[in-house]
């Protein structure tokens, strides 16, 4: 006879929830080292933190890879604090109109609903930011990244473009550059024009993407009439074109410490976010800074 069941408990980690100045609630989702004693408060490291949006759908795939990176026999990687920004659910990974409105930068064709990037910024800003590193008062922030996937991953490109200092790290996963007629490319060349001066301090910019995120192949639940209008509406968003380009743009910008792009072959827009997360934070993690040299 089995034991009486219980819910499964998440050690190492804590969520709550903050508000918006609109008063918009948002669910925190914290995980740091499996290491540390009691509740991390005591910590007196030097250590990097990496915001996570899409929080409800990434925050146990990045604590779990952080945690088996750290226990891999040889490495002296100590891991970092994870700070997952997501929405109050419970039955959905994704609050799709809310969603939208965040992660979307402004544009001058504007939809109602969308465009509300700054916004987001400015509470992870000037509220996730000191509420999450107050939460570790003895521990020294070393660096910071952010990372986003689809439209996420466009996010995290328009923060580089627009709020180049606002972190060491920008971590796009599959951006969603078709969204606006593409409008991301024009942020993308001012930034690589401004003679603004970043007082030395170059960001790093990961890129990631799936192969079948453009060229998917049919999947046995699909007619081939399903197929065909499947590939009629994926093909047009350009999802692996569009970031090759984008490298391109960037690779030689001196305003950017390195550029690197992984194109993972045989995963889609949903599996390549694992793909993305447990790299893009491994290279975060362990590899940072990034030596200044020729961009990949």
């Amino acid at each position: 006879m089995s034991s009486k069941s219980s819910p499964i408990a998440l050690p190492n980690s804590e969520q709550f929830q903050l508000v918006n100045v609109k008063g918009e609630p948002y669910l925190i989702q914290i995980s740091w080292p499996l290491h540390w004693k009691d509740d991390g408060a005591s910590c007196t490291s030097s250590v990097p933190i990496i915001y996570i949006v899409d929080g409800n759908a990434l925050f146990l795939t990045a604590s779990e890879a952080a945690w088996r990176r750290a226990a891999e026999s040889g490495l002296s990687a100590d891991g970092g604090i994870i700070v997952a920004i997501g929405y109050p659910e419970t039955q959905n990974l994704f609050n799709w109109a809310r969603r939208i409105f965040d992660l979307t930068p402004p544009t001058p064709n504007q939809k109602p609903g969308w465009g509300g990037a700054d916004d987001f910024l400015e509470f992870i800003e000037n509220t996730v930011k000191p509420t999450a590193k107050a939460r570790f008062p003895k521990a020294t922030i070393s660096r910071e990244a952010l990372y986003g996937h689809s439209l996420g991953g466009l996010f995290a490109l328009h923060a580089l473009f627009s709020r180049p200092l606002s972190y060491d790290c920008y971590i796009a996963s599959s951006p969603s550059i078709w969204y606006s007629d593409r409008w991301i490319l024009h942020q993308a060349r001012k930034f690589v024009d401004s003679k603004e001066d970043l007082h030395g301090r170059l960001p790093t910019l990961l890129l990631y993407s799936g192969s079948q995120e453009q060229d998917p192949p049919r999947r046995r639940s699909q007619t081939h009439e399903d197929y065909a209008k499947w590939l009629a509406w994926i093909n047009p968003l350009r999802m692996c074109d569009n970031v090759v380009e984008l490298r391109a743009m960037l690779r030689y910008c001196p305003r950017l410490q390195l550029v690197s792009l992984a194109m993972y072959e045989g995963e889609d827009h949903m599996s390549v976010m694992a793909c993305s997360m447990s790299r893009g934070m491994t290279t975060f993690f362990e590899d940072s800074p990034l030596p200044l040299k020729a961009k990949l």
